[in-house]
């Protein structure tokens, strides 16, 4: 399949590091883009070095996001001609550059290469006060309102268990540099993107925003409850939580009929609705709190699938890779030092088929002397 993948034959020169950059430029890798990584000469990307875990001094973190990639160990402060060269023969140019180091390190992308996509990502736009703030996972999703909704109601606010905010902005960017590459078909000319952790942040709030923009009130914390469903929350078993998802009215019923045998609780007045429910979620769910806990978390998973209601057991991460779904992500793949490891595939299926995992993630600057030799440089550094 990997010479038929939509993005064969795009050259993506990838400027960033650490998590938002590389993982929208691994997206394009994994789409079939060729991706040339530069990292500093001496240190690489950031993640080289974020750790524990590693594996021979390899970073589980740098794995996870550079996979399907090339890597050019380039001084961009001594060899910025060989960095234009690149450019010039891009397709997509990313990078995650403070504004005012930008210019300095890469020059004009556009006017370089007209026909170049060029996507910054950043921690803040560049129109607000804080363009020039560098731009941390944990600061989006405190400054962006996540951390608030995030956490039980009476707790503390709570980031979210990884880095979310890098994770929604890099998919952000990569819609955003595949959309522009169909407008260069018809256009011919290139776009330049900026996609930053605080407005990827806040636009991914999605219906908590708009509440908070129709009500004026501020949004609040609900742990693993909803603020607009009732059920929808975590529930504990005789033994470990599971998740339970009775998102419509139809779902109640099939619930209290066929799960719970309690037909009265789909007939009871206060519940009947998903307005009522909400309205009376305090006494729902401690009758359905008393009745989950005399069985077996998996035991209500089971009838809950039955009778076509949405439920799962609460999966440690482990868990959840050696579950027959999350065994169809795991890949086994080659690196240059470490050898055979396994990781996570991309999710996206084309035509029934996985998009294939390619190489390993790279060594820092394993292919620096053959991508000069393609751009005809040297470097000085």
């Amino acid at each position: 399949m990997s010479a038929n993948l939509p993005l064969d034959g795009v050259l993506v020169a990838d400027f960033t590091r650490v998590l938002a950059g590389p993982l929208c430029s691994q997206l394009l890798a994994d789409a079939g883009a060729r991706v040339i990584k530069v990292e500093e000469p001496l240190r690489g990307d950031e993640t080289r070095r974020w750790g524990p875990p590693f594996v021979d001094g390899v970073s589980a973190y740098f794995l996870s996001i550079n996979r399907n990639k090339e890597s050019l160990a380039l001084d961009l402060k001594a060899d910025g001609e060989i960095a234009r060269k690149l450019i010039e023969r891009a397709d997509i140019v990313l990078d995650n550059f403070l504004p005012r180091q930008r210019v300095a390190l890469l020059g004009d992308v556009r006017a370089i290469n007209p026909r170049a996509v060029h996507c910054s990502i950043s921690g803040f736009d560049s129109d607000t006060p804080d363009a020039n703030t560098s731009g941390y996972d944990l600061l989006a999703q405190a400054g962006a309102g996540l951390m608030a909704i995030t956490g039980e109601a009476d707790g503390e606010p709570m980031k979210v268990g990884v880095a979310l905010s890098d994770v929604l902005t890099a998919h952000h960017a990569f819609g955003a540099v595949c959309a522009a590459l169909v407008a260069r078909e018809r256009t011919g000319e290139g776009a330049s993107i900026e996609v930053s952790l605080f407005s990827a942040t806040l636009a991914s709030l999605v219906n908590v925003a708009q509440s908070a923009l129709m009500r004026g009130n501020e949004a609040q914390r609900y742990g693993n409850a909803h603020p607009s469903i009732v059920p929808y929350q975590v529930f504990h078993g005789s033994d470990r939580a599971f998740a339970l998802g009775a998102g419509t009215d139809r779902h109640y019923e099939q619930l209290c009929e066929q799960v719970l045998d309690r037909a009265d609780l789909a007939r009871d007045e206060r519940f009947r609705t998903n307005a009522g429910r909400v309205q009376h979620r305090e006494e729902l769910v401690a009758l359905l709190d008393a009745i989950f806990r005399q069985r077996e978390a998996h035991e209500w998973v089971e009838r809950c699938k039955h009778a076509a209601v949405p439920a799962s057991l609460v999966q440690g991460v482990k868990e959840a890779l050696e579950s027959e779904a999350g065994r169809a992500l795991v890949v086994e793949t080659e690196h240059a030092r470490i050898g055979r490891y396994r990781t996570v595939r991309n999710p996206v299926k084309l035509d029934g088929e996985r998009l294939p995992v390619r190489s390993g993630a790279p060594e820092l600057g394993q292919d620096t002397e053959r991508i000069l030799a393609e751009l005809n440089a040297r470097s000085r550094s």
